[in-house]
């Protein structure tokens, strides 16, 4: 809960959560009716006023209000987290102009038609495109991404490895969480970091699958992850280790950073734009593959459901791969229902035995929620640094193969 029984849910509401709107307000120049929406917002959390329904004719507008409707009369300080935090980011894109009008649920004047042309060309602007571009204009981002591609020629378990814990790593680089970002990384430096390593598992198993086999890659941030990502697919479509791959990402900008259709071209053309040749040689098979790599939408990954609540379409569709890459926290947060009632040593599979198909997690931790530890590992930890559980220092690469169908 967002209350103070639970101090980070509480320290996201009350103060990251804001600073996310007064970032939103310092990097465009709204009209007035956009700037009130926004500021409407964050008076709402700092405050702890009642949240406000999303006033909307968007197809997910009925979704989000059977979402709300339980919680009426509550207040931001007394909500689920993951509900609370995924409905913030709907309620700021409603606010930025991104679905058009209406921007609040109660309009404070009746629009004037130059108003409403005013607001009217914000319509589909990405809020957090221009902190997302900055990432790639980030000397340190290209830096990062040549070191992972320094052995990428070379096809071997050895490079699967050190790939998939560069895919991990970059989950760090997260733009809502501006106190993590790696500035220099190796897979040898981050050992005393990684809690749970199945990336062996998860390289025996990729090794014996047939050469038609499918995998799903479900995206968290854009940026230097997307990156990191981008690396880690190419390879695995380049050597044959996989025939058919599908990118599952956001349907329109949520918790910042996350991945878009339009952020997955924005960063192929920007490594097409780079001078290192290695990376123009990735974005020109990464543009070749056709259909074998397909990037897909749906609003679920927008939405605060959680992962055994999948749509029956995208259910199945999952099910039929024969692995699913799962990146980030928040969907780490989706796995587990964002509960603190699992003890750590809890196995994943005892947890998740719901997925409809083998998985592997790819997490760095930003939240509380967290299982597969050894026993005694969380309480040694909690001597160490009191706050291993959401500073995004540590992670996990955790597979399971075998679940109830």
């Amino acid at each position: 809960m967002t209350d103070s029984t639970h101090a980070f849910a509480h320290l996201t509401i009350r103060q990251r959560l804001p600073k996310v709107v007064q970032n939103v307000l310092a990097d465009h120049d709204y009209p007035l009716e956009i700037t009130e929406a926004l500021q409407n917002l964050e008076t709402e959390l700092v405050e702890n006023e009642l949240v406000s329904p999303l006033n909307t004719n968007s197809p997910d507008g009925r979704a989000w209000f059977e979402a709300w409707q339980p919680y009426q009369g509550r207040r931001w300080w007394d909500m689920p987290w993951f509900l609370a935090e995924t409905f913030f980011y709907r309620r700021l894109l409603q606010a930025s102009g991104y679905f058009g009008w209406p921007l609040v649920a109660v309009q404070q004047r009746p629009p004037t038609p130059a108003s409403r042309a005013a607001t009217e060309l914000w319509e589909g602007i990405d809020p957090f495109a221009s902190r997302k571009q900055a990432e790639l204009q980030n000397h340190t981002t290209w830096q990062l991404l040549s070191s992972a591609l320094e052995q990428s020629s070379i096809d071997s378990a050895e490079t699967l490895y050190y790939l998939l814990h560069y895919a991990l790593w970059g989950n760090r680089a997260d733009l809502s969480y501006t106190q993590v970002g790696p500035s220099t990384l190796t897979v040898q430096s981050e050992q005393a970091n990684l809690l749970v390593d199945d990336g062996e598992a998860v390289i025996d198993y990729l090794a014996n699958l047939p050469t038609s086999c499918h995998l799903a890659f479900i995206c968290d941030n854009a940026g230097l992850e997307l990156l990191m990502d981008l690396a880690l697919i190419d390879f695995l479509l380049r050597f044959g280790w996989v025939s058919q791959l599908t990118m599952h990402v956001k349907a329109h900008p949520t918790f910042v950073s996350d991945t878009t259709p339009t952020d997955v071209y924005q960063t192929v053309m920007a490594l097409a734009e780079q001078p290192n040749p290695a990376m123009k040689a990735l974005a020109a098979r990464l543009q070749s593959y056709g259909s074998r790599l397909q990037v897909k939408s749906d609003i679920f990954w927008n939405s605060h459901r959680f992962f055994w609540e999948l749509p029956d379409a995208l259910r199945a569709e999952l099910a039929q791969t024969q692995l699913v890459i799962i990146k980030g926290d928040a969907n780490y947060r989706r796995l587990l229902g964002d509960s603190l009632a699992w003890p750590a040593e809890t196995p994943l599979a005892e947890a998740v035995p719901y997925f409809p198909a083998p998985f592997v997690a790819l997490r760095t931790l930003k939240s509380d929620s967290i299982v597969g530890l050894a026993h005694g590992q969380a309480e040694e930890l909690n001597q160490k640094d009191p706050t291993w559980r959401v500073n995004g220092k540590r992670g996990v690469i955790q597979m399971v193969i075998k679940n109830e169908r």
